[in-house]
């Protein structure tokens, strides 16, 4: 995964997005998060789900959106493959995630993630372009 570095925290797991604009934060960390729940890979993007979330700052707009693809995947069992950023402000974004539902017949099973959390998060904007931090809840 190019730009995303997984952080062991004790008990926790997290996740470190390098990219050169926000919008690459939010995808990225959606594929992170995909990717600690499945090898990605074997997801197929058969299915399209239009994601909306709004919160009251880009941190927690982060949180947020992440939490609401541990909600897809937690009550439809949907697995992300792909994202594509429809509009993104500090306060709300609308993003399509590609993807199909989890299958333990063709899909692995890596951590089963509760929730991201603001334990230690870290979302900012440096001359190299933007960092973002989450940890996972598992």
């Amino acid at each position: 995964m190019e730009n995303i570095e997984i952080l062991d925290i004790s008990g926790d797991l997290g996740i470190r997005v390098l990219a050169p604009t926000l919008e690459d934060i939010f995808v990225n960390a959606a594929v992170g998060f995909y990717s600690l729940t499945t090898a990605i890979d074997n997801v197929e993007p058969v299915t399209t789900v239009r994601v909306s979330v709004g919160e009251d700052s880009a941190e927690r707009l982060l949180v947020a959106w992440l939490n609401e693809l541990i909600y897809l995947f937690d009550t439809d069992r949907f697995i992300g493959k792909t994202v594509r950023i429809e509009s993104l402000s500090n306060n709300h974004v609308v993003a399509y995630v590609c993807g199909e539902s989890f299958d333990t017949e063709r899909h692995e099973c890596g951590f089963l993630i509760k929730a991201a959390t603001y334990h230690k998060l870290l979302l900012s904007k440096g001359s190299s372009g933007w960092t973002a931090e989450v940890i996972f809840d598992i």
